[in-house]
């Protein structure tokens, strides 16, 4: 169950992630900025957050990680995605933690 603090918690993440889809902030500061705000953020390194909203911010943590800026891209590294993927998880993540917020 997502809790009040879990909704609270979770402003930062959608707030970052809508300027980054919204073209405020490209990719590579984006990934700087996001794992800046992750390893600052107690409440998340404390475990606090619900099983299911961890899950989604732990599988986009993952996300960010495989991202690799257009002039190291490599095609062929299977692990490495691009922008406009990047862009497409990250739309999706978005959506999910805005329903955690909508939830009543």
């Amino acid at each position: 169950m997502v809790t009040i603090m879990d909704k609270i918690q979770l402003q930062k993440y959608i707030y970052l992630i809508s300027q980054f889809l919204l073209g405020k902030i490209e990719g590579a500061d984006f990934e700087k900025l996001f794992f800046q705000v992750r390893r600052e953020d107690p409440y998340l390194m404390e475990s606090k957050f619900s099983p299911e909203v961890g899950k989604i911010l732990d599988t986009f943590t993952l996300d960010a990680n495989d991202y690799t800026i257009p002039e190291l891209y490599d095609p062929n590294d299977k692990y490495d995605i691009d922008e406009e993927e990047f862009k497409k998880r990250a739309k999706k993540t978005l959506e999910i933690l805005e329903s955690f917020i909508n939830f009543e």
